[in-house]
């Protein structure tokens, strides 16, 4: 069977195809440096398993590591009918908190979050400023090597830093946070405050299970670096 039609079959077999899109646009976010770490296959497992559409995430996974464009560009079309307008900007808040919840915004997942936003017709304004709103710190320039580090606000830090780093605890709770290092206990709470309104997960039921299930997973991660912050501060 060609390529081009192994998407279209777990389509047709899925009970909801706007789920098994969402579905593979995630992974999609969670393979783009070629590497599934457990926590992010554990991620996509949890919403697998909300999910209605009946689609196993294997075949997908596998799609994705096979470079199947044919398949992105299929989810990616379905994806675009059904979220437009406010339910758009929606999804590109949720593809952002894919991106970012391993504490890296890397040059694949960047690439990924300015396509998404073309195709769901939202200017680069918008995606920086709610990029912005999400992270507390401006959308990188693509082009920039040295974005892969900007998280960690370490100047001492290699440039060429990948996702394999090892962040401590602490580091990897403030970076999920968006606060600095030695930040205040006023400043965290601050961060927490903020991130716990804009990332409530029933703020994103409209767009499916898939949605919901990724963000509470993440609203899950703000939480626990909250409360691990607090009980060590």
């Amino acid at each position: 069977m060609p390529q081009s039609a192994d998407f279209q079959k777990i389509l047709r077999e899925s009970k909801n195809p706007l789920g098994t899109s969402v579905l593979l646009i995630l992974s999609w976010i969670a393979l783009s440096d070629e590497n599934l770490d457990k926590s992010e296959l554990e991620q996509l497992n949890q919403i697998a398993a909300a999910s209605k559409s009946g689609s196993s995430l294997e075949p997908l996974l596998d799609l994705i590591k096979s470079r199947n464009t044919y398949a992105i560009r299929l989810a990616s079309q379905v994806i675009k009918q059904h979220f437009t307008g406010e339910k758009g900007k929606l999804f590109l808040e949720m593809a952002i908190q894919m991106s970012i919840a391993d504490g890296y915004l890397l040059p694949s997942e960047n690439h990924i979050l300015r396509f998404l936003a073309d195709l769901l017709q939202i200017s680069k304004l918008s995606l920086s400023e709610v990029f912005t709103e999400y992270t507390g710190r401006p959308l990188p320039d693509y082009s920039d090597p040295s974005y892969a580090t900007y998280w960690t606000s370490r100047s001492s830090e290699s440039k060429n830093q990948s996702k394999s780093h090892n962040l401590s605890k602490e580091d990897e709770a403030m970076s999920i946070l968006g606060v600095r290092k030695g930040a205040s206990m006023y400043e965290i709470k601050k961060a927490y405050r903020r991130l716990a309104q804009i990332h409530h997960p029933d703020k994103f039921s409209t767009l499916g299970d898939e949605a919901k299930e990724a963000a509470k997973i993440n609203f899950q991660r703000i939480k626990d670096a909250y409360d691990y912050l607090v009980a060590y501060a």
